[in-house]
């Protein structure tokens, strides 16, 4: 399914980033940095809920707004517990949303299509690499070995503004992806899993809007990490007998450092590379994002059910001439 938008922007961002022991790409661009997992908190994920807390708060803060419509955000937690407890904050509408690490995406469609001449919606994500250890597979402090396919969860929140004022980010047209599951049982390897719906999705936008890969200056993609990067590629060429030569993703970039892992994950990772790097290079005039989910849950991997996985693709049209 492709919607088209005749004027919805994105107005503004707030994005966090927290301490980790790699060193993140966008460390001197992002809005705030807390070297800090814990916030001041008991535990991690009461400290993710005030990553959210305190993005959406500087948000609004920041744009002056005091007329929110509605809020839409989603996390990795159980019940997307950090959304749930950081809206409670705010006397504001509330949409809240799962698509695991496709979630930012999710958001920008559903607000998209809600937005009006009147309204101002904000879309919110986070992650936290303690949290997501500790949920998925082992904490942290058990000193659990890990494979080469696994992934370190970026720490951050990030959230955005969208309203039909006109600025330099425009989304142009959204497409949402379909479901789609393979044998593939790893749940340390999420990129493997993601990697078909990935395809499926570009490959569906492609064709609704009659484009060709090369229209976009860049198509990136969220967090299929260094691995599943590359089964993408070659999926998508099996499915459309084309390459894409212009796929950037988000969570194989994210550090500096060479060999951590296949790179970075979770529902922050791609718009803290998107509005952090890709859009400061000012280069970049049609961007094609692809967020990438892993829908697996503590009781299907207990289960030892195959992993379903969902991407979804919005189209961003940007022009830096615009203040």
């Amino acid at each position: 399914m492709t919607n088209y938008y005749s004027d919805v922007y994105i107005n503004d961002y707030y994005s966090l980033l927290s301490s980790s022991k790699f060193n993140p790409i966008i460390l001197d661009n992002v809005d705030e940095f807390i070297n800090d997992y814990y916030m001041g908190e008991k535990t991690i994920e009461e400290a993710e809920v005030r990553y959210q807390e305190l993005t959406i708060k500087k948000l609004i803060q920041k744009n002056k707004k005091k007329n929110i419509s509605l809020l839409i955000s989603g996390d990795l937690q159980n019940q997307i517990l950090s959304s749930t407890l950081s809206a409670s904050i705010f006397k504001i509408p509330y949409l809240g949303i799962y698509s695991a690490c496709a979630t930012f995406c999710e958001g920008l469609i559903l607000a998209s299509n809600l937005t009006n001449k009147k309204s101002n919606i904000i879309v919110t994500t986070s992650s936290h690499n303690l949290v997501s250890e500790k949920q998925f597979r082992f904490p942290v402090e058990y000193g659990a070995l890990r494979k080469r396919v696994n992934t370190c969860t970026a720490s951050g929140s990030v959230s955005a503004l969208i309203s039909c004022k006109k600025s330099k980010i425009k989304i142009e047209s959204s497409t949402i992806g379909f479901v789609t599951k393979t044998n593939h049982k790893d749940t340390n390897d999420m990129g493997s899993a993601m990697a078909p719906s990935c395809a499926e999705v570009i490959k569906l936008h492609l064709k609704n809007t009659k484009r060709d890969p090369s229209y976009y200056d860049l198509i990136l993609t969220g967090d299929l990490g260094i691995y599943g990067t590359e089964i993408m590629k070659k999926y998508y060429n099996k499915i459309t007998n084309q390459e894409l030569k212009n796929v950037i993703d988000s969570g194989s970039i994210f550090y500096q450092e060479e060999n951590i892992y296949a790179g970075a994950s979770g529902p922050a990772c791609l718009p803290l590379i998107l509005f952090n790097y890709i859009l400061k290079q000012k280069n970049y005039k049609k961007i094609l994002i692809v967020a990438t989910g892993s829908l697996h849950s503590v009781l299907s991997s207990n289960l030892k059910l195959p992993i379903p996985s969902v991407s979804h693709a919005v189209s961003l049209e940007v022009d830096n001439e615009i203040n």
